[in-house]
């Protein structure tokens, strides 16, 4: 498990409405990795956004850096992944340009 993170939070990170990522369903072992990144609860831009992309819905969002959009983007990607489908679900698409060194986005088919 990875250490807590220490560093001074700002309000971007820190305003949530309280929720917990249990609350949107996911799948357990989705669920696990989170926390074994060091994850404890949805961001502000996560607890808006995840919701939404679970449904399918397309989202547009503007958020600081720093502040969750790559897991906010990533984790309904993995979500709606079939484990049991064995064919290629998710597509690199672009590199963003805030997270260019870390993460890639991905399009769900």
């Amino acid at each position: 498990m990875p250490p807590s993170d220490t560093r001074y939070k700002t309000e971007d990170v820190t305003a949530t409405k309280g929720n917990e990522f249990e609350d949107y369903f996911l799948k357990r072992e989705l669920i696990m990795g989170i926390y074994e990144k060091g994850f404890e609860r949805p961001s502000p831009i996560q607890e808006e956004s995840i919701p939404i992309a679970l449904t399918g819905s397309d989202i547009l969002a503007r958020a600081k850096n720093g502040t969750g959009k790559t897991a906010a983007f990533c984790i309904p990607a993995l979500e709606k992944i079939d484990q049991d489908n064995n064919v290629i679900q998710g597509l690199p698409d672009s590199v963003l340009r805030t997270t260019a060194s870390k993460s890639r986005e991905f399009e769900v088919v």
